[in-house]
């Protein structure tokens, strides 16, 4: 299936968890060269994801410090996910019609545990790929 979600979905993945503070995120994401976490609850299940934007709409723009938010404040809940074998236009439609950046790719006998993410840079760099080949 070489148009599928799973050909080039990004599989190197970061979490923190939902009580974590904004700093604490923010360190995790520079540490992992992340602009996506994915937050767990206390049983280290899936309950939402923040992102860079998400820390500066809540610190920056509100003018809070990162020490006093928490990920659960911040973070968007419920996670939208895809199937790896979906087909690049099927999560293409899925972030459209859910107004997301980031789709959470699992498996649907498992989807507690995450298998890769897509972001709006994985189509980037998908369609510069099919270019490429042509």
């Amino acid at each position: 299936m070489k148009n599928s979600i799973g050909k080039f979905m990004t599989v190197k993945l970061s979490y923190i968890l939902q009580s974590n503070t904004g700093q604490e995120a923010a360190l995790r994401m520079d540490q992992d060269n992340a602009s996506v976490l994915i937050v767990l609850d206390s049983s280290e299940t899936p309950v939402g994801v923040v992102t860079q934007r998400d820390l500066v709409r809540s610190s920056c723009i509100e003018n809070v410090s990162c020490n006093s938010i928490h990920v659960q404040d911040i973070m968007s809940t419920p996670i939208v996910t895809v199937d790896p074998y979906s087909p690049v236009e099927v999560a293409a439609d899925i972030m459209k019609q859910n107004n997301v950046r980031h789709l959470l790719v699992v498996d649907s006998d498992k989807p507690n545990k995450p298998l890769g993410i897509i972001s709006s840079r994985d189509f980037a760099l998908y369609i510069e790929n099919e270019l490429e080949e042509k």
